[in-house]
């Protein structure tokens, strides 16, 4: 009896497979976290088969072999036919037949797609849903149920309408699992659920592939943690940011040309952020340069462009008169009461004139010295609530494109209206109070390590709204 070479391999290996154009790149470069392999619509983009191998922590988790799409499935299955002796020699027939025409151009990529599958890969066959199923797939399809190779069949909806039930009665002919992912849109939780199902298919493999689904579930939370880090690293920089200058003209000129410094030193700190998010996450190659437009210095005084990115004036001045509450909250307890909360009355009476007269300068811009000759004037730190919560909501937008981009997408990163109140609607109300008491303390002064630590914790809640149906990116 000839012995499945499958299981003579400890790490698992699947060659992704099918026609050209289905898909498959994607789904290796998804799966791989490698958003550096080419992903094109060009018909016959990979011509060789390439692995690619996930690695965490020096260890190979599981490889995945892109190959060229099918040519000529037909006639090498006539040729099987004349050369072996019913199904039990089928497998034997295409090893002769990859040996014999590995060196005949005709016949290059599809010799190049069955060599790994001979050796011992797992077969991961995907088809584009739009298509209709015809002869051509059904040849492939026979072809591969020959290499007597555990194999798993993907449908892939690049389209909104296609032909998905014709494709799932043909393809549970040949395959024990069929399953439906789309590389460039699916979920992370759709990521370790295809992982699951190609665990099913071949034994040996199983332990491994859940220990991976483990492994990357834990990165997954460990590049959440090491994000709200930096967010929260980024927030007390830019919300704390400031600008001495000195008094080279009229005050009014002065105060445009910090504008104009100032607003480039945020851009240049929210860049930053976007390098920083995006190691975390893996991604190396993204466009930031298309549809993302860093923040204007017309937008420093555009309280429109504010609200777009952080929450209306309304919301505000009701979550910024319970976040005044709070702080006043805070010097009730440091005096043992004794106050009689009236910190509180008083916190939140200043909370929600905050929210009121939001429509006052975005930044503090005072003098700092005045020696006889010579006038130095600061702009900055950030004294205006809604304009903060705008930078911090243009902060959380950037996670957020991050965490939920595959790595198969090419496209540029989107710049769409923040999400910031959708997400806080996820909360309680006691934590959208809280992100608002927050961000106007770092207005105030950094964070202590206890405090940044709870701030991180809401954060890392904000993230997990956005995973949330509905949140995910179109």
């Amino acid at each position: 009896m000839t012995r499945n070479p499958a299981t003579a391999m400890a790490t698992p290996v699947f060659a992704v497979v099918g026609h050209p154009n289905q898909g498959k790149s994607s789904l290796v470069s998804t799966l791989t976290q490698d958003d550096h392999i080419a992903v094109s619509p060009v018909s016959g983009t990979t011509r060789d088969a390439h692995r690619y191998q996930l690695m965490l922590e020096q260890s190979v988790l599981y490889e995945l072999i892109d190959t060229p799409g099918f040519q000529r499935a037909r006639q090498i299955i006539a040729w099987c036919e004349q050369h072996s002796e019913g199904a039990a020699g089928r497998p034997e027939a295409l090893r002769r037949f990859v040996e014999s025409h590995r060196d005949d151009p005709k016949f290059a990529d599809d010799c190049t797609l069955l060599t790994p599958v001979l050796e011992g890969a797992g077969i991961v066959y995907v088809v584009d849903t739009s298509q209709r199923f015809d002869a051509t797939f059904e040849a492939e399809l026979t072809l591969l149920s020959w290499t007597a190779q555990p194999r798993l069949a993907l449908l892939n909806p690049i389209r909104e309408t296609g032909h998905e039930a014709e494709w799932q009665l043909a393809l549970q002919q040949y395959f024990s699992l069929v399953r439906t992912f789309n590389p460039l849109q699916a979920p992370f939780e759709h990521h370790l659920g295809l992982l699951r199902s190609m665990a099913e298919i071949h034994l040996p493999w199983r332990e491994g592939l859940m220990r991976s689904v483990e492994a990357l579930s834990e990165q997954r939370q460990q590049r959440h943690q090491h994000s709200a880090e930096a967010l929260v690293l980024y927030l007390q920089q830019v919300l704390q940011h400031r600008l001495r200058l000195p008094l080279a003209g009229p005050k009014d000129q002065l105060k445009q040309q910090g504008l104009a410094q100032f607003n480039r030193d945020i851009q240049r700190q929210e860049q930053q952020l976007q390098v920083t998010l995006a190691g975390y996450y893996g991604h190396r190659n993204l466009d930031w340069t298309g549809e993302w437009q860093s923040l204007a210095t017309d937008d420093l005084l555009d309280a429109h462009e504010w609200r777009a990115w952080g929450l209306s004036r309304t919301r505000l001045a009701s979550l910024s008169g319970a976040a005044g509450a709070a702080s006043g909250l805070v010097v009730d307890a440091a005096v043992g009461g004794t106050s009689l909360f009236l910190g509180a009355v008083v916190g939140g009476a200043l909370g929600s004139l905050a929210g009121g007269f939001a429509g006052r300068d975005p930044l503090s811009f005072e003098v700092l010295s005045r020696v006889p000759g010579y006038e130095q004037w600061q702009l900055g730190p950030v004294s205006n609530l809604e304009f903060a919560l705008a930078l911090a909501g243009r902060s959380l937008r950037i996670w957020y494109q991050l965490r939920c981009r595959n790595h198969a997408r090419r496209d540029a990163v989107l710049l769409n209206q923040s999400d910031l109140s959708h997400w806080l609607d996820g909360l309680g109300r006691k934590q959208q109070v809280q992100w608002v008491y927050w961000v106007r303390k770092m207005m105030k002064r950094p964070l202590n390590e206890s405090e940044q630590s709870q701030l991180m914790g809401l954060i890392v809640a904000l993230g997990e709204q956005m995973d949330k149906p509905g949140s995910q990116l179109s």
